[in-house]
């Protein structure tokens, strides 16, 4: 069943704190991972409501 949500989304980019902070200040721009790895295929991905991850 669906539910409201706060409309709040947390988000989260695996990368230390200079690199964060070159992304929100437009001097990097996120990039779009192509290894052959990726399990969802080349591309660029965010996931919403895992705060545990983001946390982690």
């Amino acid at each position: 069943m669906y539910s409201a949500g706060t409309g709040i989304v947390y988000g989260f980019h695996g990368c230390d704190r200079s690199i964060a902070e070159e992304i929100i200040n437009q001097k990097l721009t996120l990039k779009n991972s192509e290894n052959e790895y990726d399990w969802v295929g080349n591309g660029m991905y965010f996931w919403e409501n895992i705060l545990l991850r983001i946390l982690a």
